[in-house]
């Protein structure tokens, strides 16, 4: 199994499938792009499950303050945040 930390994300769809692309950056300098397309219904889904998620955390932990993630103004139909 590969574990790598994620410094930004962008999303995006079309009428068939959701886009969600995950940016990896190791100190030594070596980057990488993970592409995951998923259905509109495995989209769904998952926003389901992540909300649950993050319910669950925030009952156990508190609030999450959003911190070092600097949001990108979309283009076109794409939205986009990265670890600053």
């Amino acid at each position: 199994m590969k574990t790598l930390f994620c410094n930004g994300f962008e999303t995006s769809h079309t009428k068939e499938v959701f886009i969600l692309l995950f940016h990896f950056a190791a100190p030594d300098g070596k980057e990488e792009t993970v592409y995951i397309v998923l259905s509109p219904s495995g989209a769904a889904t998952l926003h389901e499950i992540l909300g649950k998620e993050i319910e669950s955390y925030v009952q156990k932990h508190g609030n999450i303050v959003v911190a070092n993630w600097e949001k990108k103004e979309p283009n076109s139909n794409s939205n986009a945040a990265y670890l600053s």
